[in-house]
């Protein structure tokens, strides 16, 4: 068959024993039409937004991009917002970073433009994503998170931060070592450990189940279940080996690739991820991806270990099948 046929019953006999309304449900957003769709459809099963709209500047302030449509229906929704504030505003990702947290002037008038931010919109809180923080930056990162916390904590704003995935205690790791969970954790309502990308320069599951039971696994000797979520995948990846930088997909632009190519999708039971290949203009290609069914066993996993809940990245690129096994929120949700 060119793609998967997989019965609601299937879905419906994988459901956690456990009960879904205990963990909260958030969801990235970044301003694409899907999304924007995701979200009219979506808002009351959704329990915090997270949507990616301020980038930092070099002296601290917001460059903002916000979807004042998307907005508006998370108002109308009473849909909380927790505002990430990333480095993506500038292609110098660790070293604006690194100069923005290194200045005390600049790292100072960074928290006081959240602060103004959160309390002007009446957002929920905030989530700090900064990417390709220099290991070095590890106490300068975790400085700002202290003075981000006590900000905020007076005003009753939630403080979040989303983590790279780490396999062990590595303080000099070039992607992973600025991040002290337990350092972290102490200035922080949440971490979002973000669990996915497994593989990326080589095809390969884009979050096998090992992986993501490896990444819990070790953050739980860091940092109380409570105050973990994880970061949950929804899209995958078409490499041409023998890999590179691949082509990113929503599940929708997986399914519609196999079957434009005749491709027969294969569910892989160790990783608990589906995948395929096909070959176009004689050029082969390697595709891995995440369905509703990958989708649940990690679920399972939140609701086995007790997590707090789950951050999925991101709306508008997910399996529409994922939406019968999630709640609807808690009018006015907050935790």
């Amino acid at each position: 068959m060119a793609a998967e046929s997989w019965p609601d019953r299937e879905i419906n006999g994988l459901l956690p024993d456990n009960n879904p309304d205990l963990i909260d449900n958030d969801w990235y957003y970044v301003n694409e039409a899907t999304a924007r769709q995701g979200l009219r459809l979506h808002a009351g099963q959704i329990d915090h937004l997270l949507p990616f709209w301020f980038g930092i500047t070099e002296g601290g302030g917001l460059n903002p991009d916000v979807d004042r449509e998307a907005e508006r229906i998370a108002e109308e929704a009473c849909l909380p917002v927790l505002a990430i504030v990333h480095n993506y505003s500038s292609r110098e990702y660790g070293p604006l970073v690194h100069r923005l947290l290194t200045d005390e002037v600049a790292r100072r008038n960074l928290i006081q433009n959240i602060a103004k931010l959160i309390r002007m919109k009446r957002y929920f809180g905030v989530n700090i994503d900064f990417q390709f923080v220099p290991p070095r930056d590890r106490p300068n990162l975790t400085a700002f998170m202290r003075e981000l916390y006590e900000a905020l904590i007076p005003m009753g704003k939630q403080v979040t931060i989303s983590v790279p995935a780490e396999l062990e205690e590595n303080p000099q790791h070039p992607f992973s070592g600025a991040f002290s969970y337990p350092d972290l954790a102490r200035y922080s309502d949440y971490l979002y450990v973000l669990a996915y990308d497994e593989h990326f320069a080589t095809p390969g599951p884009v979050a096998s189940i090992g992986f993501v039971r490896r990444v819990m696994g070790f953050a739980e000797t860091q940092v109380p279940a409570a105050k973990l979520k994880l970061g949950v995948p929804v899209y995958g990846y078409d490499w041409v080996p023998p890999g590179g930088f691949p082509l990113s997909l929503s599940y929708a632009d997986a399914i519609e690739t196999a079957q434009a190519h005749g491709a027969t999708i294969i569910y892989d039971e160790e990783a608990q991820e589906p995948h395929f290949t096909y070959t176009a203009d004689g050029v082969e290609h390697i595709v891995w991806f995440e369905d509703v069914r990958s989708f649940l066993v990690k679920l399972g996993e939140v609701l086995r270990r007790i997590w707090r809940g789950i951050g999925v990245w991101r709306l508008g690129q997910e399996d529409p099948r994922v939406w019968a096994i999630v709640p609807e929120a808690a009018p006015n949700s907050a935790t």
